[in-house]
């Protein structure tokens, strides 16, 4: 599973290979929606390309299905 540090001022650097499968590019946005249980789905923000994993957007299991094992998903 991809994992991030957070950095001193907050921030991350997404790995290659989600900013890739999320469709992001440099100067997109990202949001974060809560998913329950403290767990949150990441999602192109307003203006990002729309990327083929993101099938249903009202679904946020959609959206990055690969970043997680199948059971982490249901």
């Amino acid at each position: 599973m991809p994992s991030a540090m957070v950095t001193f001022n907050g921030r991350i650097t997404l790995p290659p290979n989600v900013r890739k499968q999320l469709g992001l590019r440099t100067g997109d946005s990202v949001e974060f929606v809560e998913i329950g249980n403290g767990r949150f789905a990441i999602s192109p923000g307003t203006g990002a390309a729309l990327s083929p994993v993101r099938k249903n957007e009202a679904d946020p299991e959609g959206w990055a299905r690969n970043l997680e094992p199948e059971e982490a998903i249901q």
